[in-house]
């Protein structure tokens, strides 16, 4: 059995390093060959392994999370080409782009704009709030984290898992920056199938190494968009709303490739009056 828990979590820290890779680069297109020599696996061990983990094919979840990330870029970025849209996922093929997209969504692209389907059901109550932004650029940040599906009170599960690693460790949780990485948008993605990434920032002057759930990676310098946000649970999805599709198309911004992320000063998924303040971080670049 102990050996059966030991090789779960090995199996476990290698998809993580393989996750990790894919999201920081959109444009790339990986194949299962590079990706299981990363993690020095074979190729037909690391497409079983990634499935059991993951829930789906190596193939499927690039091919996912590329045509999301794509669906994103053309409600938030207007004024682009559907063809920029395209290289920003690395598809070289109009024609095939549009086929894999509209096997994903049901429409083409140029349709998905037309009848924006996501913005329809955008909860637009906070748009007269006033929003406090700051375009600057955010430092780096090494990290433990642990990914979780779903965009529900479950992701609290995650931040008790970064708990116990802390504890763990002999880390100091309470000191440490709490940073939650946001992979899907809400709008288009079921809920329970949205990726999070929950992330506490590590001390420096000592290393740290993955550890089963709990993997280890560095958040790159990234030049963003940062909102300062204050509210109680299920009100970050109204701010996203309101920021991603009012306020980034009048924007002289275009979201980049990378997640958004929320810095927590007080992390609502913790707190028992589930209240947050936050700096939400958007990844951008001039159009």
């Amino acid at each position: 059995m102990k050996h059966k828990k030991i090789t779960r979590n090995d199996h476990q820290e290698r998809i993580n390093e393989v996750l990790f890779q894919i999201h920081l680069d959109m444009q790339r297109n990986f194949s299962v060959e590079a990706l299981a020599l990363h993690v020095a696996m074979s190729p037909f061990h690391f497409n079983r392994v990634f499935k059991e983990i993951v829930g789906e094919s190596v193939h499927a979840y690039l091919k996912r999370v590329k045509l999301e990330h794509a669906a994103n870029l053309l409600l938030f970025n207007p004024q682009a080409t559907i063809t920029h849209c395209m290289n920003e996922i690395g598809f070289s093929s109009n024609a095939s782009f549009t086929q894999a997209f509209k096997e994903r969504f049901g429409v083409t692209p140029t349709k998905w704009r037309e009848i924006d389907r996501a913005n329809e059901k955008a909860v637009l109550v906070f748009l007269n709030k006033p929003l406090h932004v700051s375009i600057r650029t955010m430092p780096s940040f090494d990290v433990a984290y642990v990914r979780h599906k779903g965009y529900d009170r479950s992701i609290k599960m995650a931040w008790l898992k970064l708990q116990d690693f802390a504890l763990r460790q002999g880390i100091d949780f309470a000191s440490c920056a709490m940073i939650g990485l946001h992979h899907s948008n809400p709008r288009f993605v079921d809920a329970l199938a949205c990726h999070y990434v929950a992330c506490l920032e590590l001390p420096l002057g000592k290393k740290f190494y993955r550890s089963g759930e709990v993997g280890v990676m560095k958040i790159p310098e990234t030049f963003c968009a940062v909102f300062t946000l204050e509210g109680v649970y299920g009100d970050l999805k109204k701010y996203m709303d309101v920021i991603y599709h009012h306020w980034l198309p009048k924007s002289p911004y275009e979201k980049r490739a990378l997640p958004s992320f929320a810095i927590y000063h007080k992390n609502h998924f913790l707190e028992a009056d589930e209240h947050f303040i936050l700096d939400f971080c958007i990844p951008v670049r001039f159009k």
